[in-house]
C-alpha cells in the first residue's frame, strides 16, 4: 500500500452508501424498533458475528466523532458526491419472465428515480489522489415501488440498489471489518499496518482488491461500470447479483492535472441543458445458478460464465442542471442504504448485515446537532 488515502479509501468502499439525519429519527438499531429480518436459507452467520458488527457501530461513531470535530458531520461512506441526478429508471418490456420478480414483476414499470455519483474517500477530498484513482459510486434510489418493505419507515416506499465500480469489496467478511475499523480510530484513518506482512489468505484478498481499485480510471461517472459486489434475495427463493452499464461507449481521458472537481465537471459537461444529451445505462441482474457461487465472502467476484448477466431494465438520465443547490441540498439529506427497499431484494451475506446496523448508527449521530464552535477545517 502506497500511502494513507489508498488504504483509506479501500476501508470506505465497503459500505458503498451514505446516511442521513433525515432518516435517523425514524430507524432503529436491531432489537431497539426494528425486527432483523429472518436469516434466508443461502447465509450462515460465523460465531460471534453479531458482538463484532456491535463492535464496529460503536466504533464507527467514534470515528465520525474523531472526523468531524466541528460542523456537520458527513456521510460516514462516500461523503462527497459528483452530482445527484433525477433520472427515469424503466424495466424492459421484454424482460424475460425468469426475471419478473420485485421491482422488475412489470414490463414497462417506470419508477422516478434519485441517482447519487460518489467518492469513497473518507473525507471530502480531490477527486484524484496522489496515489491513483479512488472507488466510486452510484446509489440508486427508485420512488414508489409496490410490495412489503424491510424497513418500517413512514413516507413514500422506495428501492435503493447501491454500486461500486468494481464487481467485489476490499474485504470478506465481518471480522477482517472489524480489525479495519479498530486500526482507523487508532491511527486516525491510516490503515497502512493492515496490510503488514505477514498476510493472511483474508488479507491478500483485499489487496487484490485495492490493487484492482488503484487500476480503475474513471474520467466522467456517466460512463463507467458499477456493481453492487454483494449478493441479494431475487423473490423469494433466488439470488441474485445487480450491475449496471453505460450504453455510449465514449470514454472521457482523465485530464492531464485534474482539478479538485473533476469528475463533477465531466458530468456537467455531458449534462448541459444547452447542448448535452441522456446518459443511459442497462440495469443488469446475475442469478446465482450454482451452488458454487459464494453468498458470505463479499470479495467473491460471480463470473458472468457461470451467471450471465441479464439486462432487465433501463436507467436514463436526461440533461439538466444538477449542480443548482437546492438539488445538492436534497441530495445531501437524501439517505441511501441496501436496506431501503422489498423484501424480495433482501440483502444478504455477512457484509450486507453489516451495512443494514451501521447505517443506521451513523444515521442516528449524524442527527444530533450541535452550534459550531468555529470554521470546519478543509482538506485541501
Amino acid at each position: 500500500m502506497n500511502t494513507r488515502r489508498s488504504a483509506s479509501v479501500a476501508a470506505a468502499m465497503l459500505l458503498a452508501a451514505s446516511t442521513s439525519p433525515r432518516h435517523a429519527a425514524r430507524a432503529e438499531p436491531a432489537g431497539t424498533g426494528t425486527p432483523t429480518p429472518p436469516l434466508t436459507k443461502f447465509e450462515k452467520i460465523p460465531q460471534g458475528e453479531a458482538e463484532q458488527i456491535a463492535q464496529i457501530i460503536a466504533l464507527t461513531t467514534q470515528l465520525l466523532q474523531m472526523r468531524y470535530p466541528e460542523g456537520m458531520a458527513r456521510r460516514g461512506v462516500h461523503p462527497k458526491d459528483h452530482g445527484c441526478v433525477k433520472a427515469t429508471f424503466t424495466v424492459n418490456s421484454d424482460i424475460p419472465q425468469n426475471y419478473r420478480a420485485g421491482v422488475f414483476a412489470t414490463p414497462g414499470k417506470k419508477y422516478p428515480a434519485w441517482i447519487r455519483f460518489s467518492n469513497a474517500t473518507p473525507f471530502l477530498a480531490p477527486d484524484l489522489g496522489k496515489s491513483g484513482p479512488d472507488s466510486r459510486g452510484m446509489a440508486i434510489k427508485l420512488i414508489g415501488i409496490e410490495g412489503d418493505t424491510l424497513l418500517s419507515e413512514p413516507g413514500a416506499k422506495t428501492q435503493d440498489f447501491l454500486l461500486i465500480n468494481l464487481p467485489a469489496f476490499a474485504f470478506p467478511n465481518v471480522s477482517e471489518y472489524l480489525q479495519v475499523t479498530k486500526i482507523q480510530l487508532a491511527k486516525h484513518d491510516d490503515i497502512t499496518s493492515f496490510f503488514a506482512p505477514p498476510l493472511s489468505p483474508a488479507r491478500l484478498k483485499t489487496v487484490a482488491v485495492v490493487k484492482k481499485i488503484k487500476q480503475t480510471s474513471l474520467g466522467n461517472p456517466l460512463e463507467g461500470a458499477y456493481f453492487s459486489a454483494a449478493p441479494f434475495l431475487y423473490g423469494p427463493d433466488r439470488v441474485a447479483k445487480f450491475s449496471v452499464a453505460p450504453r455510449s461507449a465514449e470514454k472521457t481521458p482523465v485530464p492531464e492535472n485534474p482539478g479538485t472537481n473533476y469528475l463533477r465537471e465531466a458530468m456537467k459537461k455531458s449534462l448541459d441543458p444547452a447542448i448535452g444529451k441522456p446518459a443511459v445505462f442497462d440495469f443488469r441482474v446475475q442469478l446465482r445458478n450454482d451452488d458454487s457461487l459464494p453468498i458470505e465472502d463479499a470479495t467473491a467476484e460471480w463470473s458472468e460464465t457461470t451467471a450471465p448477466a441479464q439486462n432487465v431494465a433501463t436507467i436514463e438520465i436526461d440533461p439538466q442542471n444538477f449542480d443548482n443547490p437546492f438539488q445538492v441540498t436534497e441530495c445531501e439529506h437524501m439517505a441511501f442504504t441496501p436496506w431501503h427497499g422489498l423484501t424480495a431484494h433482501q440483502p444478504i451475506g455477512g457484509i450486507n448485515r453489516l451495512r443494514r446496523d451501521v447505517y443506521i448508527a451513523s444515521s442516528q449521530f449524524r442527527s444530533q446537532p450541535k452550534e459550531p464552535t468555529g470554521f470546519p477545517k478543509w482538506p485541501w
